[in-house]
């Protein structure tokens, strides 16, 4: 089974192939996605909730975090969608300890983006971005219950808000390369 272990991800720049050339600079944004999502889609943003709860995240992930694997994670998982067609599925893991003050809303988010939240309002750095190639039987790609071609692409980085991580991982689907193809054409 191929999964985006440590040795897959790699940074921007970097892959072990090539993404298709309208999805690089999405891969590359170091801004919100979010934001740009919503240029590329208008009043059809829509977030929807897949799950949301307590987890200890897979081992690549904690050790992204430098979460020992006994600390709980608050996992939210959404798609990113145009309408009701999946463009990105996101995956969040956030420290029990990231959880304080303010920053307890990331708990309760429901169909708000984190992107909306996160950029702008908080202190924010974003740590380096990885991507990673994803073939259908990866675990990343079944969770996001991937549907398309091989390879799948994903990124992830940690975030700093105020002080504390927390890790996004987006995996991007071939609706939204087919999308931006079109996009690049009408030009």
């Amino acid at each position: 089974m191929s999964e985006p272990s440590a040795r897959n991800w790699r940074p921007r720049g970097v892959p072990v192939t090539s993404p298709p050339a309208a999805l690089r600079p999405w891969l590359d944004e170091p801004g919100s996605l979010t934001r740009r999502l919503r240029r590329l889609t208008g009043e059809q943003f829509n977030v929807c909730p897949m799950n949301e709860c307590w987890s200890r995240g897979w081992p690549d992930e904690r050790q992204r975090l430098r979460s020992p694997g006994t600390r709980q994670l608050w996992l939210r998982e959404v798609l990113l969608c145009r309408g009701e067609q999946p463009l990105v599925y996101a995956r969040s893991l956030i420290p029990a300890t990231t959880l304080r003050g303010p920053l307890r809303r990331l708990q309760r988010l429901g169909k708000q983006p984190l992107g909306a939240l996160l950029f702008g309002r908080y202190p924010l750095v974003r740590g380096p971005i990885e991507i990673a190639p994803l073939t259908s039987n990866s675990r990343l790609a079944r969770q996001a219950n991937c549907q398309g071609e091989d390879p799948r692409w994903a990124r992830r980085s940690v975030f700093n808000v105020a002080g504390r991580s927390l890790l996004v991982t987006e995996v991007f689907f071939q609706a939204l390369v087919e999308e931006l193809n079109d996009v690049i054409h009408r030009r």
